[in-house]
């Protein structure tokens, strides 16, 4: 299927109108979101160092002293009966084989690619609020400037009803019919006013700067192409790629949690400084130390079980997370394609609105229509406006959420 673009001009923006893309690189240079999963992104770098550690030799000065009670005994050799011995060396460990410590690394580097998924993830999430904080400013402006032109109409008719009535060519209830709707109108963009200063807070908050113009609605296509293609790409996104590394994890922490059961073997040296007793004249000794785990009170294997429980967990985790991704997705595909078809019948609804305005001004001019007739009309003509304006701005908030759910960054 061919893409058909159309282009649309709003006139709102100027010369320091800030676009999408701009508004997002704000975000991310201040929310804290995307600091904080940097910050767990450094914390991850250090696990790894720090498991990697385990597996490396250990250096470290070691002492001690010990003072004993003088024995009874008699004709006993020295060396077997000091009441004060100490001993001063360097030890090295080195880990030969232990349970699970090389799945402790596997497990830290698992999840340093975890919290890079994270990060991306938050990344994405991120732009979808400034997407929708985006769109809804602009609907929130559009809104605010249909309601002045309301007022302003309205504002006009009831100086011509005056003018009129004060000549007799117009009721005295028409003006007041009139001054209603001008009252109607105040309170309508009063409340317009509000709703565009909560979007202009929600907007600061998620860019960190002040709201100023906004750029022009960009070329939006109205064909997005192949649902099924969309949902392939989506398994690419992070977050779904960050609930599959989570599987992973699990799977090493069972493989950590096995660990337990296996034997642990370890090298061990020391060079002595000073010593006493009747090893004094030697400088050093070496031993492998062999560790069998044979009962534990089924610590263990409980910490198997578990491991491979939470493993379950996660899988199904990550099946709900793809099922509701592709709904998600799927919804707002059929939006989209709804939202074209609905702004299209929208822009001939507003110009027929307007048109039915503007003849039944005329008609009243020539007596041919009630004042009723020109308010009903005025009114239609505005909330079409306010429609269509809200759908067009609605559209593109849309099409850039269905972007921005495929893993899309501006």
């Amino acid at each position: 299927m061919r893409f058909f673009l159309f282009l649309i001009f709003v006139t709102m923006p100027g010369h320091s109108a800030i676009s999408l893309k701009e508004a997002f690189d704000s975000a991310r240079r201040n929310m804290e979101n995307l600091k904080r999963s940097d910050a767990l992104k450094e914390a991850a770098k250090d696990r790894i160092t720090r498991a990697r550690g385990f597996l490396l030799p250990t250096l470290r000065g070691v002492g001690n002293e010990t003072r004993i009670d003088q024995p009874i005994a008699s004709g006993l050799n020295r060396a077997f009966v000091l009441t004060r011995q100490y001993s001063a060396a360097i030890r090295l460990e080195q880990p030969i084989l232990r349970g699970g410590i090389k799945g402790a690394y596997d497990f830290a580097r698992e999840d340093l690619l975890l919290s890079e998924f994270q990060r991306s993830a938050t990344e994405i999430n991120l732009y979808q609020l400034v997407i929708n904080s985006y769109y809804t400013l602009m609907m929130a402006r559009f809104d605010a400037e249909n309601l002045k032109e309301l007022m302003r109409l309205s504002e006009n008719r009831v100086k011509e009803l005056r003018s009129r009535t004060s000549v007799g060519r117009s009721r005295q209830g028409e003006l007041v019919q009139a001054e209603a709707q001008l009252l109607t109108a105040l309170t309508q963009v009063k409340q317009g006013g509000i709703n565009l200063i909560e979007a202009e807070r929600s907007f600061e908050f998620f860019t960190g700067t002040k709201p100023a113009d906004l750029a022009e609605l960009s070329i939006m296509p109205t064909d997005p192409g192949s649902l099924s293609a969309h949902l392939e790409k989506l398994k690419m996104r992070p977050d779904i790629q960050a609930s599959l590394q989570q599987v992973k994890l699990r799977d090493t922490q069972v493989t950590i949690a096995q660990g337990a059961h296996y034997p642990s073997l370890d090298f061990v040296g020391n060079y002595y400084f000073d010593r006493t007793g009747i090893l004094q004249t030697s400088e050093w000794d070496a031993a492998v130390q062999v560790s069998v785990p044979i009962f534990e009170g089924g610590r263990s294997q409980a910490a198997v079980r578990e491991a491979v429980e939470n493993r379950k967990v996660a899988v199904l985790d990550s099946h709900q997370s793809l099922r509701a991704a592709e709904r998600d997705l799927t919804i707002l595909y059929q939006n989209f394609i709804a939202s074209i078809s609905q702004l299209e019948t929208m822009k001939d609804a507003l110009k027929k609105a307007e048109e039915a305005y503007r003849l039944n001004l005329r008609d009243y001019s020539y007596g041919q229509a009630t004042n009723l007739d020109v308010l009903q009309s005025l009114n239609l003509f505005i909330e079409t406006k306010r429609s269509h304006d809200s759908l067009l701005a609605s559209s593109h908030m849309i099409y850039k959420n269905f972007e921005a759910s495929t893993g899309v960054l501006p």
